[in-house]
């Protein structure tokens, strides 16, 4: 054999190895084994150098108290019941009820039995549940001598310092709890046709004439008011009202009735409750 037919032979060895030592080679892989090449066109970023800053989304968690699970134990025991109100350093601690028209609980315990004390109710016309919420819901009881139901509410007018230690009052329905901040104390003429029904102020008339509307009602507080508060008020707060007899004598139709809004999703509730001045 020549020396260029040896030449040949040889190449034609080794390519004939190098096709057998790969084919080895891929036949060892594992079968699940997948080679991933990268796509270099989406590799690169189409995103901006800096990211836009946004403001952080505030969520305020809502209030609770328990008084509304309470107040659901109450109604078990007395199906008139509608919530509950509590007031810090008072005795005022007491499921509120509710009945077909505002006489039945004047001389009513919670069970419905006789009593001159009666007991802490609702205006029968007022609610505070999410399906009827009226925008001013007023709340009575007595002052009795005994210093039970809402007796300790005079409290705001005989000592100086009670309402700034005292501002808020926790009222609660069947399903939630709330917090009304006091911004008014006064005294009224609970005769019907007296200057100021405070009691007939449930719904505000969004109508022009001055009757009714909210601008009236926060107007005739303010001249009567023996208190002034730096608690803010808008049209779309809701409102209450706690009434109660001032003398011990019933024929005195004089009532001290306190009065507060509700706290605002998110607000202090001591807002505003500093720096009051007495008018008296």
């Amino acid at each position: 054999m020549n020396k260029k037919k040896i030449i040949i032979a040889v190449s034609a060895a080794v390519a004939v190895f190098a096709v057998a030592a790969v084919a080895f080679v891929i036949s060892r892989k594992p079968k699940n084994e997948i080679e991933i090449v990268p796509d270099v066109t989406t590799a690169v970023s189409t995103a901006p150098e800096t990211q836009p800053e946004t403001e952080p989304v505030t969520t305020f968690a809502p209030f609770v108290n328990g008084l509304s699970l309470k107040a659901q134990e109450y109604k078990e025991m007395n199906s008139d019941t509608v919530g509950w109100i509590r007031i810090s350093n008072t005795v005022i601690d007491y499921p509120v009820v509710r009945a077909s028209d505002n006489d039945y609980y004047i001389d009513k315990d919670f069970d419905r039995n006789y009593d001159p004390a009666g007991w802490v109710f609702m205006d029968y016309r007022c609610g505070i549940e999410p399906e009827y919420f009226t925008e001013n819901t007023l709340l009575y009881g007595h002052n009795m001598a005994s210093g039970v139901m809402f007796s300790d509410l005079k409290n705001y007018e005989r000592y100086e310092d009670f309402y700034e230690q005292n501002p808020i009052v926790e009222v609660s329905s069947l399903t939630a709890d709330y917090q009304f901040k006091i911004f008014a104390f006064m005294l009224c003429n609970g005769v019907h046709g007296s200057d100021f029904e405070f009691w007939n102020y449930i719904f505000f008339s969004r109508e022009k004439e001055p009757e009714w509307t909210l601008k009236e009602y926060l107007s005739k507080i303010d001249d009567k008011s023996l208190i002034t508060t730096n608690v803010d008020l808008r049209e779309d707060d809701k409102y209450l009202a706690l009434s109660t007899c001032y003398g011990g004598d019933t024929t005195d139709p004089t009532r001290f009735v306190v009065l507060a809004r509700m706290v605002r999703p998110g607000e202090d509730p001591l807002e505003g409750t500093t720096g009051s001045v007495r008018r008296y």
